[in-house]
């Protein structure tokens, strides 16, 4: 028989088709974004849709009431207090009531996708309910919790705060974790020791990829000239370049994760839809719609305490800016 010198060709190697990459990479981003946005849908036109409570404002004898007022559409406008919790370098004890290290009002504005963000100064003067001499609004957490802290912010502003969500250090520095980090730029070097607190910061002037534990130390660094003013800036500055991180694409898939994160070290009265809701305003697919400012006011220390003291002007101002209905406002 003859020998057979016919050799098989090779096979041709299977060419990766970009296009078709370009097509299923678009295609998921699109069901991911679809998915987002019906839900969306669903919670404002079937679970949802826009109500009208009115209930009593004044506290009990306590000043702890749970009453609160909702006179205006939710579905126009979501006031939520984020509060965080002076635990990372409190020398208080740990059975101790804990102050308010952070005080920041987040106004949502889902129709219109709007977000709007007021930080308090913690050492904002004003008289807490039940009490009759001035302190520092950073108290009322310690004497009646985030309900007496959400009181105290609705009669400093005129406004009504629907939710509260209060979380401590811990929790800040993980969920910072989970996303990532966060890119930011550093304005000055920053050294600070506190033995007692056991603390040290020491971040170096320049662009920094901070982690969670870093980026705890920035947001809560006050040893300049402008105390805790100063620290107010910063927070929001990291808050905008948080939100940025956190709604990129690549964190949608750690939603999980954070929400995780969220239930062990976040105590709130916000339920999940109402978080997708107010979720649904940030800048997800779109572009940045968040507006900061910080309570106008000035420094106050003729009593012997430092105190940032602000008047209805200045509140006006500062919720004028950030397109924040309030009591009295007259509609345009």
């Amino acid at each position: 028989m003859e020998e057979n010198n016919y050799q098989h060709e090779p096979a041709p190697k299977r060419k990766l088709r970009w296009g078709k990459l370009l097509i299923i990479v678009v295609a998921l981003s699109a069901l991911v974004a679809s998915l987002f946005w019906g839900s969306v849908w669903v919670y404002r036109n079937l679970i949802n849709p826009p109500t009208r409570v009115v209930v009593n404002m004044e506290p009990d004898q306590d000043g702890t009431s749970e009453a609160m007022v909702v006179d205006e559409e939710l579905g126009e406008r979501i006031n939520i207090l984020l509060l965080g919790i002076d635990d990372g370098d409190s020398e208080a004890a740990a059975d101790e009531p804990k102050r308010t290290d952070a005080i920041l009002l987040l106004s949502v504005d889902p129709e219109k996708e709007k977000v709007s963000v007021l930080s308090i100064p913690r050492d904002t003067k004003v008289v807490l309910p039940g009490h009759r001499d001035p302190d520092k609004i950073n108290a009322a957490f310690a004497y009646g919790g985030a309900v007496m802290t959400k009181q105290t912010v609705q009669s400093l502003l005129q406004i009504t705060v629907h939710y509260y969500a209060w979380a401590n250090w811990r929790g800040f520095i993980e969920v910072v974790d989970l996303i990532g980090g966060v890119d930011l730029y550093v304005e000055k070097n920053m050294y600070y020791e506190d033995p007692y607190a056991d603390l040290v910061i020491d971040i170096k002037h320049g662009y920094q990829h901070m982690d969670g534990e870093t980026a705890g130390k920035y947001v809560r660094f006050r040893g300049d000239e402008l105390g805790d003013i100063g620290r107010v800036q910063r927070q929001q500055k990291f808050l905008r370049a948080a939100a940025e991180q956190m709604f990129s694409f690549q964190n949608i898939t750690k939603i999980g994760a954070i929400m995780d994160t969220i239930d062990k070290y976040i105590d709130t009265d916000l339920n999940t839809v109402t978080m997708l809701k107010a979720a649904n305003s940030f800048k997800i697919f779109g572009d940045d719609k968040i507006k900061t400012c910080m309570l106008y006011g000035r420094f106050d220390d003729e009593a012997g305490v430092s105190y940032w003291a602000t008047d209805r002007a200045s509140v006006h101002k500062a919720l004028d800016e950030l397109e924040i209905p309030y009591k009295g406002k007259v509609k345009e």
